[in-house]
């Protein structure tokens, strides 16, 4: 595998192994990270189990996500707290403060 690209996190092991299976299914290779200790709290530990697959593979790994409806495509806008970060950001650039 080239560098890990994670796709998405899931609230729990099973959502996770569900998702797994699908893009398997595909030949796409999937790894999981946190799975283990999801598994052994039965619940979002450490952010939930992550889906990690390879840069190479990501792209297709996507597609079949969205169209099965495991991602939408709000999932890559910036979250709110993201975009408020762009604005301080961009102030300081505006004002020479880097």
């Amino acid at each position: 595998m080239n560098e890990p690209v994670t796709l998405r996190s899931f609230n729990n092991a099973v959502e996770f192994e569900i998702a797994k299976s699908y893009l398997e299914s595909f030949g796409i290779e999937c790894y999981g990270r946190d799975e283990h200790i999801n598994w052994a709290y039965l619940g979002n530990v450490d952010g939930g189990v992550k889906l990690d697959v390879s840069d190479e593979q990501a792209e297709e790994a996507i597609k079949l996500l969205l169209e099965a409806g495991y991602l939408k495509k709000e999932d890559f806008e910036p979250s709110s707290e993201m975009k408020w970060m762009e604005k301080v950001l961009n102030f300081f650039k505006r004002t020479n403060y880097e």
